[in-house]
């Protein structure tokens, strides 16, 4: 894939976000967890299923890695394989509704950013699902490498019954658990 290309698949994942900017943010709130605790979401969370995009489509041993820094941004390593190559992607995050923790900008490219919606987060962090806006962008997410069949399909029906686009979502296979070290 050209440097081009993978520019234009990031532009486009912004415009997609971008355009759903004028929603009012209450209505954003309303798709949102109620609290995140910040410092405990930090970490590793392995992508068990999401919706392609072309830069990460037919891809494995997904990883999304956050670091809450020292001024508030969080520094975000999107870490997969694909066709044989190791690829890291590395926005730049930051908190936008400082009450609920759960809307967060994501930088790809300056000066465009995504929302970034944590839309489920089980109680004990082990789980949680991240979307955007218009329910089209879909990252479902645990601690561990391994999920059940029974617990995504529960994920994936919850997300379905509250309007998420859910047919385009792939499973992504997570073949190396150690890849996040």
């Amino acid at each position: 894939m050209t440097i081009n290309r993978t520019m234009r698949q990031i532009l486009a994942m912004c415009f997609a976000t971008i355009t759903s900017a004028a929603m009012a943010q209450d209505k954003i709130d309303d798709m949102t967890v109620h609290y995140v605790d910040i410092e405990r979401f930090m970490g590793p969370w392995y992508v068990q299923g999401h919706t392609p995009l072309v830069i990460d489509d037919h891809s494995s041993n997904q990883i999304e890695s956050y670091e809450l820094k020292d001024d508030g941004t969080i520094a975000t390593s999107f870490t997969f394989e694909r066709f044989g190559r190791k690829i890291t992607l590395n926005p730049k995050g930051r908190v936008a509704n400082k009450e609920t923790n759960s809307h967060w900008k994501m930088q790809f490219v300056w000066p465009l950013t995504s929302d970034y919606l944590i839309v489920r987060l089980d109680a004990d962090y082990g789980t949680t699902v991240i979307s955007v806006p218009g329910k089209n962008l879909i990252w479902i997410m645990s601690r561990d490498a391994e999920m059940t069949d029974d617990a995504y399909k529960a994920i994936v029906d919850d997300l379905a019954s509250d309007g998420y686009a859910v047919d385009k979502i792939r499973r992504v296979p997570q073949n190396s658990p150690d890849s996040a070290k």
